[in-house]
């Protein structure tokens, strides 16, 4: 591995002239891509325009007027001077702060869109690449290399355009990066939470880069989705192919369509692409094995219930600068389950918990259509007379034809679609909320 010092030699020996054609170009690689490298060449610009001032004075020195004969100069020996310990001269030291300014300009300037912001709902943050904070992110925004995108709740999404036409959805609770473009294939870091890649209506759809903190994934054309925390990632492939490699050991695997890859700290076997199982009707979320919370707060065992968790306050946008305030709890629900989780219009969501106070109660959740890309967030308010008095547990259980879609336009009916995440919320008024126990039934046997 090369040193810092390794690499300011390759630098100065560069700016020398002392180089390889094939050393110059792994050295303008090195600046292209080091903002360390380049900051060391912004200094030796600075330090040779400021040798160079001190030369001209030098010489200007040594050059005066004679008191007996004010109209003629007076040259007086000069004793010999070293030269600048690089032993660059006046004009190289020139050449040096042209050639470093000519090479620092271009990475000044900001770089070309990658892509462009389709739709955002909810609660959302655009942080640019210099770092400055956005709180509000609004369709027709160009995002570019350093700029960082992330959904803040469990019902937030954005949808986002490449020049290939295709699309990249990114989930509620989700952070996503954009590091450019290599060769023309567009690259991201997927921070967290989850994301799913659409191909263009016709055959423009181009290769992409995703990089989450286990592992990265280069993918060919097709419609793939991908999960991730700080210390697992799913890849899932529906269409298409591509290939994976785990950032801990640098093995690689190539995947395929209706395959799956999972990485984490813990797992021992090694990186190589399954089948993806056939998806379950019936699933329950035990909050004592602590599954992978998105949004609550843990509170300890009270009564009969050994795990419960409190809402979390989330400032939710609803447009013309104004926002309210959410009390919400949310579930992953992709995390509590080794196999995909199928709803069906005649199951049922169970939901078990209370409130200290008497409020409505909204409970939803999120979806994708199975083995394909984001299908949108579906919700159902629940009157307090329903849920019972204050203080005292209530269990409800909800069919899930009786929740409004969010998006019509992506599904109209959950029938048929993968359960990603469940939620519930109170507006504007911390009430107390907890949630015992979440559980999908199916109504017939």
């Amino acid at each position: 591995m090369d040193t810092d010092e390794t690499r300011r030699v390759w630098i100065l020996r560069f700016l020398e002239g002392k180089v390889s054609a094939e050393e110059r170009a792994r050295v303008v690689e090195l600046l292209r891509a080091d903002a360390e490298a380049r900051r060391f060449l912004r200094d030796v610009a600075e330090q040779s325009v400021m040798i160079a001032d001190i030369e001209r004075s030098a010489r200007a020195r040594e050059t005066v007027v004679s008191p007996e004969n004010p109209g003629a100069p007076e040259r007086r020996a000069v004793e010999p001077r070293r030269s600048p310990p690089s032993a660059w001269g006046l004009v190289g030291l020139v050449g040096v702060v042209v050639l470093a300014m000519a090479l620092y300009r271009p990475w000044r300037a900001r770089p070309e869109a990658v892509l462009t912001v389709a739709k955002a709902t909810g609660s959302s943050q655009f942080i640019g690449a210099a770092g400055q904070p956005v709180s509000v992110l609004r369709s027709g925004t160009r995002l570019r290399a350093g700029d960082t995108v992330a959904t803040r709740s469990c019902d937030a999404w954005i949808e986002l355009r490449l020049g290939d036409g295709s699309a990249v959805t990114l989930a509620g609770n989700s952070a996503l990066r954009v590091l450019g473009a290599d060769a023309g294939t567009p690259r991201f870091s997927l921070l967290e939470g989850s994301l799913w890649r659409s191909p263009s209506p016709g055959p423009r759809t181009g290769p992409i880069w995703i990089g989450t903190p286990m592992v990265e994934v280069e993918m060919q054309a097709g419609q793939f989705d991908v999960q991730t925390t700080a210390a697992e990632t799913k890849v899932r492939v529906n269409q298409g192919s591509g290939l994976v490699r785990q950032v801990l050991d640098g093995t690689s695997a190539a995947i395929g369509p209706g395959q799956q890859i999972a990485a984490s700290f813990s797992r021992k076997e090694p990186l190589a692409p399954v089948a993806q199982p056939a998806p379950v009707d019936r699933w329950a979320c035990d909050l004592g094995k602590v599954p992978e919370v998105v949004l609550g707060r843990w509170l300890p065992p009270a009564g009969l219930e050994r795990a419960r968790l409190a809402a979390d306050p989330l400032l939710w946008p609803i447009g013309d600068g104004r926002s309210v305030m959410l009390y919400a709890v949310a579930i992953a629900a992709w995390k509590s389950s080794d196999r995909p989780v199928v709803l069906h219009g005649e199951s049922r969501l169970r939901f078990r918990g209370r409130t200290e106070v008497a409020r409505t109660v909204r409970f939803g959740f999120s979806s994708q259509r199975m083995q394909g890309a984001f299908a949108g967030k579906f919700e159902i308010d629940v009157p307090s007379p329903t849920l019972g008095p204050a203080g005292a547990t209530w269990e409800v259980d909800l069919p899930l034809a009786s929740f409004r879609p969010l998006q019509p336009q992506l599904a109209g009916s959950p029938e048929g679609l993968e359960l990603t995440d469940v939620y519930a919320l109170t507006l504007e008024e911390d009430v107390g909320l907890e949630i015992h126990h979440i559980e999908l039934v199916p109504d017939a046997p």
